[in-house]
């Protein structure tokens, strides 16, 4: 495999991780425009041009640790639940970088 194609694999799989994060926090339709991790934090980033009031957003979610499961499943069974931390909004594409500065900033005192 080449490290364009590696590269592209990797970020198809962090936007589907980023999805299952932000649909755990009701958030489905955002169009996902920045995807970071660090430490055990998630951090992404979206923009979404229907809401009026807040169309970026920077989420950040705990990564889900083996005791992190749904207690209504049987052991080995239950899906892995993500854990929403905090979150920033704005209301325009230039508020974007100072969010995510302020996101990662937040992951590493977490």
């Amino acid at each position: 495999m080449n490290a364009t194609a590696r590269t592209a694999r990797i970020a198809h799989l962090r936007e589907s991780i980023a999805r299952r994060a932000l649909a755990s926090a009701g958030i489905t339709s955002a169009r996902i425009t920045n995807v970071r991790r660090v430490g055990t934090i998630f951090i992404v980033a979206t923009e979404e041009p229907t809401n009026r009031w807040a169309p970026y957003a920077v989420e950040t979610f705990r990564i889900p640790e083996p005791d992190d499961t749904d207690r209504d499943y049987e052991p080995g069974e239950a899906p892995k639940i993500w854990c929403p931390l905090a979150g920033w909004v704005g209301d325009g594409p230039d508020e974007v970088p100072d969010m995510l500065a302020k996101a990662i900033a937040y992951a590493r005192t977490a």
